[in-house]
């Protein structure tokens, strides 16, 4: 997990460097100047960072349920938005990984990733797989990796971070939508947390007690945490959607058309 990030921060310093990521890309969208995006990019992987290699963690896969709850929100909910925010307005590539471009393309429309994002949400929480993640360190790697994923997977349409002059923008109110139901999901599985009389997952119902919780107290607040923090990010990408919808989108969108047109022809 460490060598990815690592990788990440590498590649995104030499395409900066390289201009792959230049100062002339349109990030009207969410910007008014580009010079911003690299402190979104290093807050995301400081957010990978602290899910990872912290307190956190350790608490997350030894104690409490709560913690890993947290963990899995940074890693799927907080550090692919800041990611792709630090890149937004990237031009596509013109040549090279065809087959996969079109596989990622297909992946994160709107609809699909919603349905990918959710059903690998629910995969991972089924008792059985959750507590082998816990106790087998590969698949809990893999979860993840899953997790960080799918992440990318949802964020991406919501970011929509490929600008070029073929491109075709995310609609506002499709994006609004989408979030508004990929919402739901966690929410209800929250819910089934917080009010379960029982605990799910017998790893946690025999691991030592901290901070005096109870394995069902335990549970609840990782429910809490999983329907309130979960629907607080999804509020906030929809606040920043809506205000952008009240200003001049259609400017910004004719902007860039010219913006592009003028290094086309250059």
């Amino acid at each position: 997990m460490l060598f990815g990030l690592a990788v990440a921060s590498a590649a995104y310093t030499l395409s900066v460097r390289s201009t792959r990521i230049s100062r002339e890309d349109d990030v009207s969208p969410w910007f008014r100047s580009p010079r911003v995006r690299p402190l979104f990019f290093a807050a995301g992987i400081a957010v990978g960072l602290l899910a990872l290699q912290s307190p956190i963690d350790a608490g997350g896969d030894r104690y409490l349920f709560l913690l890993h709850m947290l963990q899995h929100l940074l890693l799927m909910m907080v550090a692919p938005p800041l990611v792709l925010l630090g890149i937004c307005g990237v031009r596509p590539p013109q040549t090279g990984f065809l087959r996969v471009r079109k596989v990622w393309w297909l992946i994160t429309r709107p609809w699909v990733a919603a349905v990918i994002f959710n059903a690998v949400m629910l995969f991972w929480h089924i008792p059985a797989l959750y507590n082998t993640t816990l106790t087998v360190g590969a698949v809990h790697v893999l979860e993840h990796i899953s997790f960080i994923g799918v992440g990318l997977v949802l964020w991406w349409p919501v970011i929509d971070p490929i600008r070029g002059s073929h491109t075709k923008p995310v609609t506002p109110l499709t994006k609004i939508a989408m979030l508004v139901v990929s919402g739901i999901p966690p929410t209800v599985l929250g819910l089934i947390f917080a009010l379960s009389r029982t605990p799910f997952y017998s790893f946690y119902v025999v691991a030592p007690r901290v901070w005096g919780l109870s394995p069902l107290a335990d549970q609840e607040i990782g429910g809490v945490l999983m329907l309130g923090l979960g629907n607080i990010i999804y509020f906030v990408a929809i606040l920043a959607i809506f205000m952008r919808l009240l200003g001049d989108s259609a400017g910004d969108e004719r902007e860039a058309a010219r913006g592009l047109e003028g290094t086309v022809s250059g």
